[in-house]
């Protein structure tokens, strides 16, 4: 959500939107709207940023916070959740797993992130690239190496963007695009009641791997009246597509990821107004945020359609419906400039939930800390599906992971737990099912939200997220998982610990306490398999008094047995490597007595070559004739629809 965060640093505003030339737009007959970017900078080196200021004293880190002063703004941020909730909460939860799992981990590294220095809520999110964690919360950035030595400080997000406008108006979001091995950093912008171009977009799209190196900086204003509060993005093969708490309209946007790659300065978007599906009068509501799919592993099929998901719960009180998830296609062609939704496309019938807190309406401060105290209650964040919503594409089904915090005690005694889903997608009919689906919610009194949730690629799962208690739990961070070959529905890992949390967290809000509006987990690209992960948590003396801190953390589910002997499967591997006119890919530590499938891409996921086989041992070679291929870039893949490596390749 929007917040206002002032910090004083003494950088004069160095960027005009005003000055910039109209960019061409498109208004087309169904409401969509094709719009080229505002402008488009090149950076220094963040590096040399970073020493800059730090040699001219710029650097300090001097805070003052929240939107008070900004009525506009405190409009948005006060806002609550879209739904009321009945006076009946005794529905019975048809999928809770109230027992702990039976398999033992601990996190591999786990150390603190950056501090919210008073900010509010936090926003911590953050993924893990090839060799670096790049964490962003309301309004700086740093980064660390993978054993948790810091590489990039704590540093103001205006250092990176410029001034434009009103600086660090907050909501940042780190992406890390795993295919073009690229770091993408966005904050929202623009001073609202003072400044024409009031709902600016901006992204930072690195040159390379390196989230020290230069950037291509870029804004976009979707809609001139329109407010872009919360706003997610979500990697797809045709774009990078961003849905948000919108206003003025309600909007999905697609920005053009193939030109922002390359510094294009024609970089454009399509934006497409959406209305809120139900169309149900009294479920408007005043916030809400749908979710699309996020890309891990390979990119979708070339071209292939983007979906949006909800979900509806028969317990919000404004009538018709049932527990369901329903999802919309979103069609993007950048040819003809235009972008289409089918609303409604599916509507998948789910286990009975209850999600609403609240007889009042939904995103109420509600989960208590120790002391039970109303003036110290944690925000419940529900109402919509947490971020992300990982994507996976396997050799004959494509895979999503979700979840949302549901309420499994009453309105009198909240306790909440989280619901998650795995949907599958028939690769031919392109239609999705429910795989799996259970609630989170061991019978221990402790309240269990604000997950973030990842699937690597074996299979396995993994989900972290915050707890609280009313009796003698501080909000802390702890995690949980499953393996891909464990009884459905159920989480097999025993809870895991991150850091538990010493004291309560205050913060001088009408409504309690915001808490976290964010977390992140996402899976390490160089093995495919490690869960990195970053959340809020109660330290004392922490973000200038309000006892909130910043974790990063990592862990792995443990591998399946492989049956007879009980014999641990080990990790596989692929390589690959050109000679001449051949590719060959030689893959170790691979299943015995299996089907695997090879398949080279390329890097917009169109599959140009496969090899089915049948291993024999536990190692496999085989190669693909490259001769007629150009130089690029491509992705090999070599698995099953049990795990999956995949590598990128340059062919020359």
């Amino acid at each position: 959500m929007k917040k206002k965060l002032l910090l004083i640093t003494g950088i004069t505003c160095t960027i005009s939107l005003v000055a910039q030339q109209t960019p061409k737009e498109i208004t087309n007959p169904n409401g969509s709207l094709y719009r080229e970017c505002y402008w488009v900078k090149e950076t220094k080196p963040f590096g040399e940023i970073i020493a800059e200021r730090k040699a001219k004293g710029l650097d300090k880190l001097k805070t003052k916070f929240g939107p008070a002063d900004d009525g506009v703004a405190m409009m948005e941020f006060n806002k609550k959740a879209h739904h009321p909730g009945t006076t009946d909460n005794t529905k019975q939860d048809e999928a809770r797993q109230t027992e702990q799992g039976h398999n033992v981990t601990s996190t591999i590294e786990n150390f603190e992130g950056q501090d919210g220095l008073g900010s509010y809520p936090q926003d911590p999110n953050g993924m893990i690239g090839t060799k670096y964690y790049v964490q962003t919360i309301n309004s700086t950035i740093a980064a660390w190496d993978k054993s948790g030595t810091v590489y990039i400080p704590q540093t103001d997000l205006d250092a990176l963007f410029g001034s434009v406008g009103e600086c660090d108006c907050g909501d940042p979001v780190t992406v890390y695009d795993k295919i073009a091995d690229r770091w993408i950093i966005t904050e929202f912008e623009g001073d609202l009641g003072s400044n024409t171009n009031i709902d600016t977009l901006l992204f930072a799209v690195s040159k390379t791997n390196d989230p020290k190196g230069a950037y291509w900086i870029y804004a976009f204003e979707p809609y001139a009246n329109s407010f872009n509060d919360y706003p997610k993005y979500h990697v797809w093969g045709n774009g990078y597509y961003m849905t948000c708490n919108c206003s003025n309209p309600d909007m999905v946007v697609a920005f053009e990821r193939d030109s922002m790659l390359v510094g294009s300065k024609k970089a454009a978007f399509i934006a497409m107004p959406w209305n809120y599906g139900p169309g149900i009068s009294g479920c408007e509501g005043n916030f809400f945020c749908p979710m699309m799919l996020d890309c891990d592993g390979t990119l979708p099929p070339a071209n292939a359609p983007e979906y949006l998901f909800y979900y509806w719960d028969d317990t919000w009180g404004c009538g018709g419906g049932q527990d369901s998830i329903v999802i919309e296609k979103i069609t993007v062609n950048w040819a003809t400039k235009t972008g289409t939704i089918n609303a409604k496309y599916q509507d998948l019938t789910s286990a009975a939930f209850t999600s609403n807190f609240s007889n009042t309406e939904a995103f109420d401060c509600i989960i208590p800390q120790p002391g039970n105290n109303s003036s110290n209650l944690l925000s419940s964040t529900d109402g919509y599906f947490g971020y992300r919503i990982p994507y996976l594409r396997w050799s004959s089904y494509n895979s999503a992971v979700m979840q949302f915090p549901v309420n499994v005690g009453t309105l009198a005694a909240p306790v909440a737990g989280i619901r998650w889903y795995e949907l599958r997608q028939d690769t031919t009919t392109q239609l999705w099912s429910i795989y799996q689906q259970s609630t989170w919610a061991p019978s221990d009194g402790i309240s269990r939200w604000e997950a973030g949730i990842a699937m690597n690629q074996n299979g396995d799962i993994g989900m972290e997220y915050s707890v609280s208690s009313p009796t003698t739990t501080y909000p802390g961070l702890r995690y949980t998982g499953r393996r891909y070959c464990d009884a459905l529905n159920t989480m097999t890992l025993a809870e895991g610990t991150v850091v538990s949390g010493n004291t309560l967290v205050t913060t001088p809000q009408d409504c309690g306490n915001r808490w976290g509006d964010y977390s992140h987990l996402s899976v390490d690209p160089s093995d495919g398999i490690t869960f990195w992960g970053t959340n809020m948590y109660a330290e004392s003396g922490a973000g200038n008094g309000i006892n909130a801190g910043t974790r990063i953390f990592s862990f792995q589910v443990p591998i399946c047995p492989t049956g007879i002997n009980e014999v641990a499967e080990p990790d596989s591997k692929i390589s690959a490597f050109q000679d001449g006119g051949t590719l060959i890919i030689n893959g170790e530590n691979i299943p015995v007595g299996e089907r695997v499938v090879v398949e080279l891409f390329d890097v917009n996921g169109k599959r140009l070559m496969q090899k089915d086989m049948v291993t024999s041992s536990s190692t496999l070679q085989t190669s693909f004739n490259i001769a007629s291929l150009v130089k690029a870039i491509y992705l090999v893949r070599l698995g099953n629809d049990s795990f999956q490596r995949v590598i990128k390749v340059s062919i020359q």
